[in-house]
């Protein structure tokens, strides 16, 4: 047996006795081990502090769209992310929709 094959058995023996142990766990507590709740409440924010995060989104979109090929939008996000990337939109005939083209003149 190869030294690789060899690694991936202990690896793979590994994980199932973490495994187990993990089962063991849950088994003698009698639950799984709860995940912590995500709240869905809207944040409240003063008129200033909304503008200055509309502000600071805007700015991280126009910099992402000069220093990267990518397509970015911006979404609130309860991770704290200001912008996403995405898939581009194609037309129909294959050419990139509106909004989707990339910058020229690096």
């Amino acid at each position: 047996m190869g030294d690789n094959a060899k690694k991936r058995i202990k690896l793979l023996e590994d994980l199932q006795s973490k495994k187990m142990q993990l089962q063991n766990k849950i088994d003698n507590n009698g639950a799984a081990p709860k995940k912590a709740e995500v709240k869905d409440e809207p944040i409240e924010r003063t008129p200033a502090e909304a503008n200055r995060l509309q502000a600071g989104k805007q700015a991280a979109l126009q910099q992402s769209n000069q220093q990267s090929d990518g397509f970015f939008v911006t979404q609130d996000s309860i991770f704290g992310n200001l912008i996403l990337s995405v898939i581009p939109r194609f037309n129909t005939d294959g050419s990139l929709g509106a909004g989707n083209l990339p910058r020229t003149g690096r």
